[in-house]
Order: C-alpha cells, then sequence, then structure tokens
C-alpha cells in the first residue's frame, strides 16, 4: 500500500490531500492570507481522517508554481521539512501543470494550456500534452497581447483565470485552481518509475523570462 501527501499553496487555495492506498482523503478550501497558520493544522487533521501518520508515508509531493510567492515558499518549506525529518522523496509539479491535470481528467484532452494572468500584464502559459498517464510541459511568460488563440489545435482545451483576457477562447475552465489531488496519479506513476526527486528538489519555481524558470532558493 503506498501513501503519499500533496500540498499545494499557490492561489487562495488551501489544498492538501493524502493517499492511502486506493483510498484518497482531501482538504481544498478558500482561506486567502491564512495559509501560513492553518497548513500544518491541515495536514494534522487529514492525517487523523486517514488513520497515518508521518512515519507511515512513502512520499510528499508538492505544487510549485507560480502564484502566490509566499503560498509557495510555504509550501515548499513544509513539504522539505517533513520530507528531510521522515527520509521521503517525492516529485514536484507547477499550478499550471496541476491545472492541466484536472482538465486531462475531466474532458480526456490531450493538449491542454493553462494561463495564469500577473499583476504586470504579463500571462503565464503552460503547455502540456500527456502520454500513459504522465505530463510534459514547457511554460513561458508573455506580454498578454502576445498570446494567439489561434496559434494552437482546434481539440486544444484551455484553463485558469487568463482565459478570461481571451474572448476567442471556446473549450475552457476558468474558474479551475490547482488541487493536491491532481499529485497523487502523477506520484503513483512515478514511484513506479523510480522517477522521485529527493527534498533538497523541492523549490519554488517563477518565470524570469519568457524561456526559462528561475528557482528561488
Amino acid at each position: 500500500m503506498t501513501n503519499i501527501l500533496a500540498i499545494e499553496t499557490s492561489t487562495d487555495n488551501c489544498s492538501v490531500s493524502i493517499a492511502k492506498g486506493s483510498e484518497t482523503f482531501n482538504f481544498h478550501e478558500f482561506i486567502p492570507k491564512k495559509h501560513t497558520e492553518k497548513l500544518l493544522g491541515v495536514i494534522t487533521n487529514i492525517l487523523e481522517e486517514s488513520e497515518l501518520n508521518y512515519e507511515e508515508l512513502n512520499a510528499v509531493s508538492v505544487g510549485t508554481g507560480p502564484g502566490s510567492y509566499t503560498g509557495i515558499r510555504l509550501s515548499c518549506a513544509v513539504a522539505q521539512g517533513i520530507a528531510f525529518a521522515h527520509g521521503l522523496k517525492g516529485i514536484t509539479l507547477s499550478s499550471l501543470e496541476l491545472l492541466a491535470l484536472e482538465v486531462h481528467k475531466r474532458t480526456s484532452a490531450n493538449t491542454v494550456v493553462s494561463l495564469l494572468e500577473t499583476a504586470s500584464n504579463q500571462v503565464y502559459v503552460g503547455e502540456s500534452s500527456f502520454n500513459l498517464g504522465d505530463i510534459e510541459s514547457t511554460f513561458s511568460l508573455i506580454d498578454i497581447e502576445s498570446f494567439q488563440v489561434e496559434n494552437y489545435p482546434a481539440d486544444t482545451y484551455f484553463v485558469g483565470q487568463g482565459c478570461s483576457l481571451y474572448s476567442d477562447i471556446k473549450d475552457s475552465l476558468p474558474e479551475e485552481f490547482p488541487r493536491a489531488s491532481s499529485l497523487i496519479g502523477i506520484t503513483n506513476l512515478r514511484i513506479n518509475k523510480d522517477q522521485l526527486v529527493e527534498p533538497e528538489k523541492f523549490l519554488p519555481i517563477y518565470l524570469n523570462n519568457e524561456d526559462s524558470w528561475k528557482k528561488i532558493k
């Protein structure tokens, strides 16, 4: 039986999930500016609900942004602390990929574009595709007016609050938010592939230009 703790706090929603074998226990709640004071309590409560303790976990997974700087730093620090303390590995996925995973689960779409507006008239773009249950993605940070919907195939599905910026987007989930539960399936897959990473790689990530990720240590 595989037991996984997943944490995602890149938005105003606090999202924590635990997989206990085939069972999943979820907490998703809108608590803006309260993540720091509540996250550890949420994890304690969901461990109690699942009747697990930290020693029984097999992996810790975390969403790493982009999004709220404070929220991402918090989830990465907590995930690192738990993993280091209990000798665990895990995985990291961006919040853009978590959005794409939610779309794929709901619609079976194999090409998903995630859009998140920034405060500086730019948009984070995640372009994701799926193969045998796993996800592959590229990311960019571009000016809002540079994004062109017609550059994508007709069967592309769009997700994220940035969808509201573009009136010609049709198939979309503009109100979706990243969920910790989306980490569970990918974590199981990568456990089977022996692709878990050490906790020192649980780092917040931000796009610092149009082509690359910047990792903040």
